[in-house]
């Protein structure tokens, strides 16, 4: 299934995030090619999902994952899922967590504070970036 125009800018507004916290983009899901460029790949599957995007820098925490969720994917247990694995993820065991960036439309917070709560995942965990819906095609 194609992803929404909300979507997608959500996904390029969390590489933007993730660009500036100094890591480099090693793979993205996106159709930005012209913000980009076009010489990535698609993320990897890491633990049972696949991110939006995935970078890497030579500094702890050295890996980055982005996802980016609309309000319909909140109350999915792909979400969850997801949620668990990327929050769990150390690059060693004895190595610090890897940064978790999760966008979201800005009216979607609370509910994903109640899932994060739900599951077993701390705040802490997981770089929220609530994007304005008004920002987001049909968000709003």
């Amino acid at each position: 299934m194609p992803a929404s125009k909300a979507h997608d800018l959500i996904v390029a507004m969390i590489t933007k995030r993730i660009v500036a916290a100094g890591y480099q983009i090693a793979a993205i899901d996106s159709c930005f090619d012209w913000v980009f460029g076009s010489g990535f790949r698609l993320p990897p599957t890491i633990i049972r999902h696949r991110p939006d995007v995935l970078g890497v820098r030579d500094t702890p925490p050295f890996l980055a994952i982005g996802d980016a969720k609309t309000p319909g994917d909140l109350g999915a247990r792909r979400t969850q899922e997801q949620l668990r694995d990327f929050a769990s993820l150390r690059v060693r065991a004895d190595g610090e967590p890897c940064l978790v960036v999760l966008g979201i439309p800005r009216s979607g917070e609370p509910r994903l504070h109640d899932l994060l709560r739900r599951i077993g995942v701390p705040r802490d965990r997981i770089l929220v970036m609530a994007v304005p819906d008004v920002l987001l095609p049909g968000t709003e």
